[in-house]
């Protein structure tokens, strides 16, 4: 049998040390881990380009920090969360200046629910702000799903105890809610190296020889922008202007394979591509048709139309450079785009604007062909070229109003068939040669089947611009494809990669919980070290408490 002083020992030598490995263990068995699993969700990050050698967008992509809401009183080194109906420029701007390390803004589900206020004076605003000038910070956005939103909510309600009304009260709040670290993985964004845009164009020769007579030439550009490369989808800008064109070639292809119909004038037409980065594609078009002694197509032209963002609105605006002169070719389908506004219900105005030629970038695409002395003009629903709704996430295939494009197309062929024709197009445009919200609608959603902005179309090989090609040589003779790259020694545009990413949301615990489990630790196994090494006297104090009236032997 034992004595009390072999207990004592045995317990003052083993029982510290069995409790010192033994307690580590159970706290990392514990069913309440300190990082829980994680949530994945797909994000689409903002643009990164340069364009005339200044750099615009976000230039990281890497994300593994702790997250913070728009409201917290410091952001630098974190993640920001923010709803895109929360964010302003200002916001974004503190954002930058604070230090943060990447952003994340919140897409509602359905874009075309948010207000016009939203629309015009919030997103498009804070879309030009991001994309004004370079930034490191790693800017992604993704649409809110329940799961994105209940991270929102521990976030933001982990961010309010910095407004807490004591430390004790902020304290106890931030224990009980959990953080979340942010990563995002992979590689840093790089260069995408020789770059290929493409120009789709075909043309329809006059009844005659085709070298004697004049051309109009019908351009739109075929890609979108938007803050982030896979939410640019471009309805209205440019996917209306497409529409247009393509239309116009089906219609066109018609009369000018029929000997009755068959005008003594070339028409060219023109998906170019680069649109958004000071119109790429057209200046390419003319260096071919201009700077090339064997191509007469440009050497006598009427007008060159360039169409671009008509899918809404009761009014058309045909934008200029110079105002047509009195009985010229421009004026006089100026003039019979008026009467078939009128007779459409719609307005018609010009809009004149002299080119800066102190910028680098041109306000409109027929600015390119003025540059050259060519009479052309833009026409658009937009009073100008900086409104914001050119080049936007909330540019959505919903955002279209198809009755108004179906509407708008008609009007621009009534008026450019008058112009050919020199008469009423009322007996012409039959058996099939109408236009129709059907036919309007299928050339819409082949155009927004997929986003467009210049990266994702880039290569030889695009699916959406073979189908283009396709399409032009169906109706046109003599379609082709010129491809392009950016000038090595001085190139004026640039892209990179990762546009999109998958980013992981960690639940971890607050630093002042490790912080209070530490400081647990310490004082519990303090506790059991005092206690274990003054046992014996606590041992004995506790025999003779419980024999105080022992009665002595003898």
């Amino acid at each position: 049998m034992w004595s009390d002083q072999d207990l004592v020992e045995v317990l003052r030598n083993s029982v510290p040390y069995y409790l010192v490995v033994a307690l580590p263990l159970l706290i990392m068995l514990s069913p309440v881990p300190v990082v829980d699993a994680a949530a994945e969700f797909t994000v689409y990050r903002l643009q990164q380009y340069d364009l005339h050698g200044v750099a615009h967008g976000s230039r990281s992509s890497l994300v593994n920090v702790e997250a913070r809401s728009l409201e917290a009183g410091s952001v630098g080194r974190r993640c920001v969360l923010a709803r895109l109906a929360d964010l302003t420029p200002t916001h974004y701007q503190r954002v930058v200046s604070q230090g943060a390390v990447s952003l994340l803004i919140l897409l509602p589900a359905n874009l075309t629910a948010l207000s016009s206020h939203h629309r015009q004076q919030l997103v498009q605003d804070v879309e030009a702000a991001m994309l004004e000038a370079e930034s490191q910070l790693a800017v992604y956005l993704a649409y809110e799903t329940p799961e994105l939103l209940d991270i929102y909510n521990s976030v933001r309600a982990s961010s309010d105890t910095h407004t807490a009304s004591s430390a004790a009260a902020a304290l106890v709040s931030s224990l009980s809610t959990d953080g979340y670290q942010m990563v995002v993985g992979g590689s840093q964004s790089k260069l995408i190296p020789d770059m290929t845009l493409t120009n789709i164009q075909g043309k329809l020769s006059g009844y005659g020889v085709e070298e004697q007579l004049p051309t109009i030439a019908i351009v739109a550009h075929y890609d979108a922008f938007a803050a982030a490369p896979e939410l640019a989808w471009g309805g209205d800008s440019n996917g209306s202007g497409v529409v247009v064109l393509l239309e116009l070639a089906r219609i066109l292809s018609r009369l000018y394979t029929s000997p009755r119909t068959h005008p003594r004038l070339n028409l060219a037409f023109l998906l170019s591509a680069g649109g958004y980065i000071n119109y790429q594609g057209s200046k390419r078009f003319l260096e071919d048709h201009l700077d090339a002694s064997d191509s007469p197509l440009l050497s006598e032209t009427h007008f060159t139309l360039c169409l671009d963002t008509i899918g809404t609105g009761d009014t058309l605006r045909l934008h200029v450079s110079k105002r047509p002169r009195e009985n010229s070719p421009g004026h006089r389908f100026y003039q019979a785009l008026e009467e078939a506004g009128a007779q459409a219900g719609i307005t018609v105005e010009m809009v004149h604007r002299k080119i800066n030629l102190q910028e680098d970038t041109q306000a409109w695409e027929h600015e390119k062909y003025s540059m050259r002395r060519l009479p052309a003009f833009s026409l658009s629903r937009l009073q100008g070229p900086k409104t914001g709704e050119r080049g936007s996430v909330v540019d959505t295939p919903e955002n279209v109003d198809l009755a108004a494009l179906t509407r708008n197309t008609a009007v621009v062929a009534n008026a450019l068939l008058t112009h050919i024709y020199n008469t009423s197009v009322h007996d012409i445009l039959h058996n099939g040669l109408a236009v129709t919200e059907k036919s309007v609608g299928s050339w819409l959603e082949l155009v927004t089947s997929q986003p467009r902005s210049p990266q994702l179309l880039a290569g030889k090989n695009n699916p959406l611009v073979n189908t283009l090609y396709q399409i032009l040589s169906r109706y046109t003779s003599e379609a082709r494809v010129t491809h392009f790259k950016a000038d090595k020694r001085d190139p004026e545009w640039a892209f990179y990669d990762v546009t999109h990413a998958t980013m992981a949301a960690y639940a971890v615990k607050p630093a002042a919980f490790d912080f209070l489990l530490t400081l647990g630790i310490v004082l519990y196994l303090g506790l059991i070290y005092v206690f274990l090494q003054y046992f014996p006297k606590l041992y004995s104090i506790m025999v003779k408490l419980s024999s105080p009236h022992k009665s002595k032997s003898y």
